[in-house]
Parts: C-alpha cells; sequence; structure tokens
C-alpha cells in the first residue's frame, strides 16, 4: 500500500487523476486493514476451524500430535544461544504441551532450517523447550521442512513408517485452514487443534479505532489468503 502510494505521488503531476486513485486507494486500504472490525472479518474467512472441544478429542482416536512451527528469534541475548522461538511459535508449543498432558500422545514437531543455515532447525528448540520448560518430551522431529507444504511431506515421511495416519494437528487458527488442506493432501486424517485466534475477538468500541496489532494480523490472514493462492498453482497443478 505504501509503494501504490508513492508510484501515486509520482504520477500525480502527469497523470492526476490516476495518482488520486493510486493514493486514494493506498490509504483507504490501510486505513481499513488497521481497524480491528476488519481484521476480524478477515481473519473469519480462513479461521474456519473452531477450538478442539473434548468430545471430539474423544472421538477421534488420534495416534500422534503434530505442531508446526512459527519462526525462531534472533538475536535473543537474554538466552545462553543467543535465539528462541518467535511468540507464536511458542503459543503453539505452549498447546500442544496441553494436548500432550491431556492425551498422553506421542509428539512430532516440525520446522527446519528458513532463511539463516547457521541456527538450530526450528524442530530442535521446539523440543528443547518442550522438554526444559513444559516437561513433555518429543518423540519426532521433522527438521527439514521450509514451508507448509514441507512440514506435510516430510511429517508424512516419518509418520509413515511408524503407521500413523490419525493426527491432532495444533497450528495458529489462521494458518490452519492451509495446514489441514496439506497434511490430508498427504493422506493424513487430520483433527485441527487452532490456537491464537484473531476472528474471536470482542467487539466494542476500540473495534472501530485504527490499531498496528490489527494491521499486523490483517497482514498475516493477507499472507495466507496468498499463501493457499500460491500453492494451488505450485504445489496443486
Amino acid at each position: 500500500m505504501i509503494i501504490l502510494n508513492i508510484i501515486g505521488l509520482c504520477l500525480f503531476k502527469q497523470h492526476p487523476s490516476l495518482g488520486v486513485i493510486l493514493i486514494s486507494f493506498s490509504l483507504a486500504s490501510l486505513l481499513l486493514l488497521s481497524l480491528p472490525i476488519v481484521e476480524k472479518k478477515l481473519a473469519a474467512t480462513q479461521e474456519i476451524y473452531p477450538p478442539l472441544n473434548v468430545e471430539a478429542l474423544q472421538a477421534f482416536a488420534a495416534q500422534a500430535i503434530v505442531v508446526l512451527g512459527g519462526g525462531l528469534r534472533s538475536p535473543a541475548p537474554e538466552y545462553v544461544g543467543q535465539v528462541s522461538l518467535k511468540d507464536r511459535t511458542l503459543a503453539r508449543v505452549r498447546y500442544a504441551a496441553l494436548l500432550a498432558k491431556q492425551t498422553q500422545l506421542p509428539v512430532l514437531v516440525s520446522g527446519g532450517k528458513v532463511f539463516k543455515k547457521d541456527l538450530p532447525a526450528e524442530a530442535e528448540l521446539m523440543a528443547l523447550v518442550l522438554r526444559d520448560e513444559y516437561n513433555q518430551t518429543t518423540r519426532w522431529q521433522e527438521t527439514q521442512s521450509r514451508n507448509t507444504f514441507e512440514n506435510a511431506q516430510y511429517t508424512q515421511k516419518i509418520l509413515s513408517r511408524q503407521g500413523v495416519q490419525r493426527i491432532i494437528l495444533v497450528t495458529h487458527a489462521f494458518h490452519m485452514r492451509r495446514a489441514v488442506e496439506q497434511f490430508e493432501l498427504q493422506g493424513f486424517v487430520v483433527l485441527p487443534a487452532p490456537t491464537g485466534f484473531f476472528s474471536r475477538a470482542d467487539v466494542d468500541i476500540f473495534s472501530f479505532l485504527p490499531s498496528a496489532k490489527a494491521l499486523q494480523h490483517s497482514s498475516l490472514v493477507i499472507h495466507e489468503l496468498m499463501g493457499r493462492a500460491w500453492y494451488k498453482i505450485r504445489y496443486q497443478e
């Protein structure tokens, strides 16, 4: 939106009508996407799976819990290794730990090295946090994946050897739709266990006031929309 605004300003002298359209569109879009009420409605298009309930959990007969990484934070100078889990990854790990405690199912953590090859794989740190902070063991670590498609692909290679097909899948609610699509394509039977809902926020007077947090959440949802569109071209031809 900012780039469109700059283009509109550059074009304003020679093509004032086009410049006004681009400037107006970009500023209006930024305003709308920063409104919590718009963020809530936008997130609802991707957060199609409800919170996991006890009845669904008991009826599903899962064989394992799979939790997807959401990135690393580096530098993290307050930690000895100078690297830690991003907030999104930590939220997923925490929920997976709760489910593991409730179900006593084995856990697979999935996440490799995306950009910085000198850092540990996400799955390695996720397993350490589960062990050291939540007292939960991790049976499998999938350390090769760089995106959601590869999360599913490499997880299938590990779990198929163990005869595991029915899984509880843990990731953020806004990411769950894309994740379920990819894991089902790999032959898994999936029970979604979403966390971190955006669309279930209460509506109040602040829902109609611009917010940097709402803009951030809107960008994450737009990323999902673009990701699902790209996956249909790249992986599901």
